[in-house]
């Protein structure tokens, strides 16, 4: 009896961690997507370790992760029938799909409730603007009648606000008062990296997606023609990316293109394959061509503390 109560407080941790996507190297690039605009912001490492900063920063990855349990109760289904996802659907149905609707309230009600301390604190509105409408956001991906989910180019155009625009403006804000132009360049150069990003993620979850019903750019107009638009938007992303480090020299500009570039280059060469009849698998892509995305992600928080 109690050799089995560790057991299965060891599986609901696991299936905890699985409807969140903690697994790798999910948690690596969350840190990144928060990093982003506080290191740009930065005057030296110690500007990040000021306390309004790191709460600032806790709460746009709690607000980030919020999202993913109330997708995991709602998605089932899909989940269901997406090579690679069909673990999230199992571990949702052993906590309950009520356990992950309570996980992804409370999450969101704790990043808010940070986020309004801070910007009060600091009396700055962008640390709240950010988390806020990244909340309004989940709810509006997920929900009925809105669910942005099913509604084309508007699925990956969420994931490119609420995981990389917003919360980068949000931890930004916490470290910086103002936003020059060269910043905002950077930081809506990282919500189109995203938006290419998330629509090469779609992919995998074609078929899935349109036994739900949920009309994403893959599902609407084939896996090629997503893979090409997502390749088009990715290399606009960089070179808003570029000029945006381009205040901090033409070598940090190039090398901030090239880190992320490599994820690039990866995702054209997948154009001579791919088609409805031969999907990528997600597992694939998380463990190959996720990790060259963090590598570049990485480097894209390094080159403002490198190059001051």
């Amino acid at each position: 009896m109690t050799s089995q109560l560790p057991a299965a407080r060891g599986e609901g941790l696991r299936s905890l961690l699985r409807i969140h996507r903690l697994e790798y190297p999910f948690p690596v690039i969350y840190l990144c997507h928060v990093l982003w605009g506080a290191c740009l912001a930065a005057t030296g490492p110690g500007s990040l370790t000021a306390p309004p900063v790191l709460i600032t920063l806790f709460a746009n990855i709690v607000a980030i992760i919020s999202q993913n349990p109330l997708n995991a109760g709602l998605d089932i289904r899909a989940d269901t029938h997406t090579s690679g996802k069909e673990s999230i659907a199992r571990a949702t149905q052993r906590l309950s799909v009520r356990t992950a609707f309570t996980c992804a309230g409370l999450e969101m009600a704790l990043a808010l409730g940070l986020s309004v301390w801070v910007a009060l604190w600091l009396g700055r509105p962008l640390v709240v603007v950010g988390v806020a409408l990244s909340v309004v956001l989940h709810l509006a991906y997920n929900l009925e009648p809105v669910r942005l989910k099913r509604r084309g180019y508007a699925n990956p155009a969420y994931f490119g606000a609420t995981f990389a625009f917003l919360p980068s403006l949000s931890t930004y804000a916490a470290v910086r008062a103002d936003v020059p132009l060269s910043a905002w360049l950077f930081l809506t150069g990282l919500g189109i990296l995203l938006f290419g990003r998330s629509l090469w993620w779609c992919i995998p979850d074609l078929i899935g997606d349109a036994k739900a019903g949920d009309r994403t750019p893959a599902v609407q107009h084939g896996p090629r023609h997503a893979l090409v638009v997502a390749c088009l938007w990715t290399a606009l992303g960089l070179l808003f990316i570029g000029a945006g480090l381009w205040p901090y020299g033409v070598p940090w500009a190039l090398l901030g293109i090239l880190a992320s570039a490599a994820f690039l280059v990866d995702k054209i060469k997948l154009l001579r394959h791919i088609s409805r009849e031969n999907l990528p698998h997600e597992s694939t892509m998380r463990k190959h061509s996720l990790s060259l995305a963090m590598g570049g992600d990485l480097l894209l928080c390094a080159i403002p503390l490198l190059a001051l």
